[in-house]
Parts: C-alpha cells; structure tokens; sequence
C-alpha cells in the first residue's frame, strides 16, 4: 500500500484503485525520511493500541482536523468481535493514519523465549504485510521491554519500538528508538490540563511527546478516555506551534524486509497461558473433538503460571478429545525431540504425535506411551522417531474417560 502517511493526488488515485479491502501490491522498500518538525517548537504523535473498533471514531476526530495518528493493532485480532476490520483498518490507511504492529497476541515480550519472541514480533508484521500494510512502528505490550526484546524488534524490521511510561517527553531524535520514552496511558481519569501539560512540555523544551491511547467511551473502563476530552485535545492542538506527526514520521528509515520466521525449537505457549478467541482454546494449540461430553477449559493451580489446561470425557470414547500443538508451517508447530509435559490425571493418558514432511503434508495421528493416573503432578516424557519430520504436533490423550490436568510442555 505505500507510505500509510502520504498524501497527495497521486496516493489517493492509487489507493482509490487498491479498493478498502486493504489489499495492494507491496511497496518495494525504500528510504522514507521524516517530515519536517518545526525547529523552533516540539512534535506530538497521538497513537492508539489495540485496534479496538471505538477507535474508528477517533481516527475520524483527527482526519477532519487534518491530523494523523499511529495505530498498534495486533494481527490476531483483526476482524474479530470489538476490534477493527481489515476493511476498517485500510480505510484509516487511506485517510493518511499509520498502522503499526503491537504483536500476534498481545504478549509480554519480556516474559518469552527468543523463539516465542519473533513469532510475536515477526510474524505480526508479517501478517500485516499480507494484508497490504506497511509496518514501520512498534509498540510493546504493557509498555514491557528489555534488550532482548529490542534486539527482536529490530531484527523483524521495525524502526522504532514505543516502550518505557512514565516519561513526560522523549528527544525528537531519540538515544534509543527501539525503547521510546512516553507518558502514562491517558485513561478515564486523566484531565485536558494533564494532557495539555505533555504538550506544552514538548513544546518547551523542543521534544517529542508520545501521547497512548486506548478505548474511547464515557465509562468503559480505566483506560477508556472521555470522548469530549479527547475532541477538546484535538482542538486545542491545532491553535499550538506543536507540529502533530505520526511515529513512523519523526523517526523515519527505510522501509526493511521482514525476515522469515524458523521453525521453533521450543513448544510455544507451552504453559497454555496465553488464550484469544471465543473458543477457548490456548493460542498456538488445536483441539478436537469437544462435545457435551468431552471437554476442555483452562483452570487456575498449574505447575507454573496461572492456568492450566483440563480435558474432561464423561463418556464415549476418550481419544476423540486431543489438544495438540496447532499443524501449521512451522509458525506454532516445531521441529523433533523428546517430548515431556506435566499433568496429573484420574486414568492413565498416553501421547499423541502426528509429524509434518517436507511437501506440507500431515501423518494420521500415532500413540505413543501410556503413562498411569497421577494425583499430583507427574511428568510424562516420550522419544519417538522423528528424524524425518519437518513439524510435529503432540499432546495427550486419555485412555478411559474421566479427567487430566496438563501444564509445562517441553522439547528436550
């Protein structure tokens, strides 16, 4: 799609022909300097997480104001119920709005292995790339960043990171783009004198304030900012000498490839914490065979963590129910080793093991060992035969019907 932030005759006729559908040809990457900030006076960026759908209205306030804004929307939830479409978000491109990339699912980078940490990163810049966007800009969920975390972020392509709070202003030409200093989220609580401070700040002291919004509501929640307010803000700026960019703008830099994501060596989202979606299923596992009497749920006192997950089958046959890391191309599913997980159990469960070949194909799913009911917990581990296998996707399944608690898988 181009420069999201560009305006201009020749951009909207090509736009107009790209259609709303945020579909486009790639744009072949290239040099993008930023705008210009005025030299005697700060820059403001007003950027918004999560891609909630209440943000449309928003990017409406700052278009008709002539104003734009820096959206981190997260991949995964794209079109799903509150959040921004696809269609939406290419239409807040359209209107010169940047979108941005806040990760697959909303996770605390920090908290994750290397591997987990590109998949996040990497492979949601990827995915809005296939959408037609150009991701420039990152923003850390929870504002959680350390090196680790930066050095992913920049390796994915990115050329900035929002990170730290608490910060009034950061440098227009930051020390560290890939940690970018701002102020607390504006929420329920937060005055027009408060935010106007920011501002003035910037303007003060020739800086950058970094202003992070959320949802956009009366009484939704801490983090929802009084819509009147927020109109108030958007009027008041546009009587400043404060220049309004985007982030993606004041920082600049070419527009980088993003790298392809490997295979993990790790089972990601192992201890089952991480959960999107109506279905309830863990992020990066499938389950098969739910019905009225053969279920899963995610319950409280793991082994680690906070969850765990619990498969229940009252009745019928037991190997109908099979949580299982999800058979993708490598994104979830991860190479061969020997294979552990901790459960406790009321029957015995065994493992169940389906490998991916090189063509893209998955196997009929295989039993492995069994392994006895376990009051507290107990560790299962199995070897199989993999050396051929591109992918594997493991779980376990019960061998009669009744209850197992499953937490902590592994590759060793």
């Amino acid at each position: 799609m181009g420069r999201v932030v560009m305006m201009g005759v020749a951009i909207a006729i090509a736009v107009s022909a790209a259609g709303c559908s945020g579909q486009s040809a790639r744009p072949t990457p290239s040099a993008v300097p930023a705008s210009g900030v005025p030299a005697d006076g700060g820059v403001v960026s007003l950027t918004f997480d999560d891609g909630l759908e209440r943000q449309q209205q928003m990017a409406r306030e700052l278009t008709t104001r002539g104003m734009s804004g820096t959206f981190y929307v997260l991949s995964t939830r794209i079109q799903a119920a509150g959040y921004l479409s696809q269609a939406q978000l290419a239409q807040l491109s359209q209107a010169g709005h940047e979108i941005g990339g806040h990760t697959r699912t909303h996770a605390r980078l920090p908290a994750l292995h290397r591997d987990e940490q590109r998949r996040e990163v990497c492979g949601d810049r990827s995915a809005l790339e296939a959408m037609g966007f150009t991701p420039r800009s990152f923003a850390y969920p929870f504002h959680a960043v350390n090196a680790a975390a930066e050095a992913v972020v920049k390796e994915c392509g990115y050329n900035s990171g929002r990170g730290q709070a608490g910060v009034a202003a950061e440098r227009i030409t930051p020390g560290d783009p890939y940690n970018l200093n701002t102020p607390l989220s504006i929420g329920a609580r937060t005055t027009l004198a408060e935010i106007q401070q920011y501002v003035i700040a910037a303007e003060q002291r020739k800086s950058w304030a970094i202003l992070v919004f959320h949802d956009y509501c009366d009484d939704c929640g801490p983090l929802g900012v009084k819509p009147k307010i927020f109109t108030d803000v958007l009027d008041w700026l546009k009587g400043r000498k404060v220049a309004v960019r985007t982030v993606g703008d004041v920082i600049g830099g070419d527009v980088r490839p993003v790298p392809p994501v490997k295979a993990p060596s790790i089972v990601i989202n192992a201890s089952l914490e991480n959960y999107f979606g109506k279905d309830g299923v863990p992020d990066c596992w499938q389950l098969d065979g739910r019905s009225a009497t053969a279920t899963f749920s995610r319950v409280p006192g793991a082994r680690t963590g906070r969850w765990a997950g619990r498969i229940q089958v009252a009745a019928g046959n037991p190997y109908r129910l099979r949580l299982a890391i999800k058979q993708d191309d490598g994104e979830c599913a991860p190479k061969a080793g020997r294979l552990s997980v901790w459960y406790t159990s009321t029957v015995p469960v065994r493992f169940t093991l389906s490998t991916r070949t090189g063509d893209g194909a998955w196997s009929r799913w295989v039993d492995g060992p069994v392994f006895p009911a376990a009051s507290t917990w107990r560790q299962a581990t199995w070897t199989p035969r993999t050396a051929q296998a591109e992918g594997i996707s493991f779980g376990l399944v019960l061998t009669a019907p009744g209850q197992a608690t499953i937490d902590d898988f592994a590759l060793r």
